[in-house]
């Protein structure tokens, strides 16, 4: 664990060299960021923001030039306490993250939509790449077990961008 003061200098070190804060999750669309993303499930506060902040952080470990958003077809107003502790044993704060309303807008300018047993096929609509992966555990119920699924298809996922290659 860092100080206090240990972690300010880390974050202004991060920041001076434009670098993004390790398993920072950023909501709003970032062009200048490189691909975009959109990981969607229902509620957007809990498969959609986990593979998000995973996504995230692994595409800066390997270098590409993706990032990651997470959405929610019926959005709740906070994230639950079992993932907000979840996340941040891998140092990734949502403690303040208010989950948001996948919208059209969120499929302009995106590279690949992820959804979670969602039909969300009206707003993607052909437009950009859509990945369905359906019928993973829950992760409200068991959170290893469905942080651990949704983890190895970023991981494969993350290996075919690693590699030039489309999903």
């Amino acid at each position: 664990m860092y100080s206090m003061a240990g972690q300010l200098a880390r974050i202004a070190l991060l920041v001076a060299l434009g670098l993004q804060l390790p398993g920072q999750v950023v909501a709003a669309t970032t062009p200048e960021a490189g691909q975009k993303v959109v990981f969607v499930c229902e509620h957007g506060s809990v498969k959609s923001l986990i593979a998000a902040s995973y996504f995230n952080r692994s595409a800066q470990a390997h270098g590409l030039p993706y990032h990651a958003i997470a959405r929610g077809t019926a959005p709740e107003p906070r994230v639950p306490l079992s993932v907000q502790k979840g996340l941040h044993a891998i140092e990734v704060d949502v403690s303040s993250y208010v989950p948001q309303l996948f919208q059209a807008s969120d499929v302009e300018g995106a590279s690949l939509v992820v959804s979670f047993d969602q039909d969300i096929d009206g707003l993607v609509g052909g437009k950009v790449q859509h990945l369905k992966w359906d019928r993973l555990p829950a992760v409200l119920t068991n959170y290893p077990r469905g942080r651990d699924a949704i983890v190895a298809q970023i991981d494969s996922l993350i290996a075919l961008l690693a590699q030039g290659r489309s999903p």
